[in-house]
C-alpha cells in the first residue's frame, strides 16, 4: 500500500464511521484498538474497541445523524506492514464546533488493513 492508498482507506473508514456503518466499524478496527483523545485543558480520555463499537451501535440505533466527514489530510505513509495518517477534523458536538488533529495508526493484521491506535488532540 503506498500514501495515496492509505489516504483513500482513511477516506472510506471516515465516511463510513461518520454514518455509523456498524458492521464496517467492526471490521475496520483492530481488537486491540486504542483511542486516546485529549482536550483543550490537556485531560485525557481514552477508549478501546468495546466502547467504540457501543458509542456507533448507540448512534445508530437512535437514528442519530450522520457526523461531519470535513477533513484535511497533512500527511501519510505507509512502511511495510505499518501506515499513518495525520488529518485535522471539524466535528459538531453538542452543538459546539470541534477542531480536533488526528493520528490514525494502520496495521496489516489477519489479511487486511485495521486501524490499531487513533489519537486526537483539540485545535482552536
Amino acid at each position: 500500500m503506498n500514501s495515496e492508498q492509505l489516504i483513500e482507506l482513511t477516506k472510506e473508514l471516515i465516511y463510513n464511521a461518520t454514518h455509523f456503518n456498524v458492521p464496517y466499524v467492526e471490521q475496520i478496527y483492530s481488537d486491540k484498538l486504542l483511542i486516546v483523545k485529549v482536550d483543550e485543558n490537556g485531560a485525557v480520555d481514552t477508549m478501546n474497541k468495546e466502547q467504540l463499537m457501543s458509542f456507533v451501535k448507540g448512534n445508530k440505533d437512535s437514528n442519530a445523524e450522520p457526523l461531519s466527514t470535513k477533513t484535511e489530510f497533512h500527511y501519510a505513509v505507509c512502511d511495510g506492514d505499518l501506515g499513518m495518517v495525520v488529518i485535522t477534523r471539524e466535528l459538531v458536538f453538542d452543538g459546539k464546533l470541534n477542531r480536533k488533529f488526528f493520528t490514525v495508526i494502520w496495521e496489516y493484521l489477519s489479511g487486511r488493513w485495521q486501524v490499531i491506535k487513533e489519537s486526537s488532540m483539540a485545535r482552536n
